[in-house]
């Protein structure tokens, strides 16, 4: 529709082509009125009897109906905007069914559950929409981050041999004559390209877990933020995440103010709190949660610390047990019974996990073995590190996860386009 505009452009020229859905319908005998909305916002089409051609005056148009208008704007002193669009022709391309399946007026609270099963019509929403158009300036913004310190973007296979983690289900997947997996994640194969001359490496990626899980905080099919990095320890890396998600709340702040306006939330920029897992332990304890030595920390810990530390600011818990990280998560040198790997969580929930990795093939198979995994899975990762290994380091954010907590929402399957859990397979 080559001489559309927008219902924003609309308001700065004289005649104009608009097209969208017919958000509101009002007929008032001798003049009818069409709210008509886009992408980017709404506009009134105005029909006075007797000023517009009766084949346009006597249309009636159910609402969600997609039209396309062509006419004069002209001043109004009710209109929004101060303008309105005498129509001198209007095509209806589709005429919506009544009642719709479901309420997005918002005068009438529906079911989150039916909601996802009618999500093209939940997504015309205000508020679904100021959700989609954080998360996008959320993932623009991770790579602005990264490309402006010199990192590479990269693309890693989602059909994979072996379990990059231990405790993780997979997806069973039959490729060809083999059994393979869908990747729960990229981390292996970011962990190889650090060996090359890449070094510095980010990527953006879905990830399958099938976990059983039925909580407003997990999917079986979500989307990572990842980066990994050449000489670079864990505490580097750990800087540079509260950096970049610093960052991107900031970025969404500034970018992103009608979104947050819609959502009625007052966002704020993160201030950074490190603890050790011991001193996470000791003050859950002496605040009353019943959590031991060596146990992970559950998602009441999380709320607690959350309670303690601020629920806006970034809680980065370090130098966790060994025996609690992946296999790949190095081991202090000092005691390797403490690793170097650490949790961040924010808003309640932990939003991210990472360490500095294991370059030294024996080690590596070591835990390997240790995690009850058989290091023949995993030859061709192992084999990597024997010829010419740095130290590395790297994390992975849940980018519903971030979308959730900076949009404030209660449940994850709220930051998904089409979310996937155990009993939803469709849309």
């Amino acid at each position: 529709m080559k001489d559309r505009v927008s219902t924003r452009e609309a308001f700065e020229k004289d005649y104009v082509t608009v097209a969208g859905w017919v958000q509101n319908f009002r007929n008032l005998n001798k003049i009818k009125f069409i709210i008509l909305r886009d992408r980017e916002g709404t506009l009134q089409v105005t029909l006075p009897k007797g000023k517009v051609p009766d084949e346009i005056f006597n249309i009636d148009l159910p609402e969600e109906s997609v039209i396309k208008v062509k006419g004069k704007m002209v001043p109004s002193k009710v209109a929004r905007g101060g303008k309105e669009l005498i129509p001198d022709e209007i095509e209806v391309i589709s005429i919506a069914q009544q009642p719709l399946p479901i309420d997005i007026s918002g005068k009438i609270q529906t079911d989150l559950s039916k909601r996802l099963d009618w999500r093209s019509l939940d997504l015309r929403t205000k508020k679904e929409e100021a959700i989609f158009r954080i998360q996008s300036n959320i993932c623009k913004s991770f790579r602005d981050f990264f490309r402006s310190k010199g990192f590479v973007e990269i693309w890693t296979p989602e059909i994979i041999a072996a379990a990059a983690e231990g405790g993780t289900e997979l997806f069973p997947v039959q490729y060809f004559e083999k059994k393979a997996y869908l990747a729960q994640s990229p981390q292996l194969y970011k962990q190889l390209l650090t060996l090359t001359n890449l070094e510095r490496v980010f990527s953006i990626t879905p990830i399958f877990r099938a976990e059983k899980h039925n909580t407003t905080k997990h999917l079986n099919e979500s989307r990572q933020m990842d980066m990994e990095a050449a000489f670079m320890d864990d505490q580097e890396v750990i800087d540079l995440l509260t950096d970049a998600v610093k960052y991107i709340v900031k970025r969404i702040k500034e970018e992103n103010k009608e979104e947050l306006e819609v959502l009625n939330r007052d966002l704020k920029v993160p201030e950074v709190i490190k603890i050790t897992y011991s001193e996470a332990v000791s003050t859950l304890k002496e605040k009353g949660v019943n959590i031991k030595d060596g146990e992970d920390l559950s998602s009441e810990c999380e709320k607690k610390l959350a309670e303690i530390y601020g629920k806006d600011n970034l809680i980065v818990i370090h130098s966790w047990p060994t025996k609690l990280k992946p296999f790949y998560i190095m081991p202090r040198e000092d005691n390797p019974s403490i690793s170097r790997g650490f949790d961040v969580d924010y808003g309640g929930i932990e939003l991210a996990s990472g360490g500095q990795r294991i370059h030294i093939p024996e080690l590596l198979t070591k835990r390997i073995k240790e995690q009850g995994l058989n290091p023949e899975n995993f030859k061709f990762y192992i084999d990597a590190f024997k010829y010419g290994a740095p130290y590395h380091s790297g994390w992975s954010i849940g980018l519903e996860r971030l979308t959730m907590i900076i949009c404030g929402l209660d449940n994850i399957r709220e930051a998904c386009l089409f979310p996937r859990d155990r009993e939803r397979l469709t849309p």
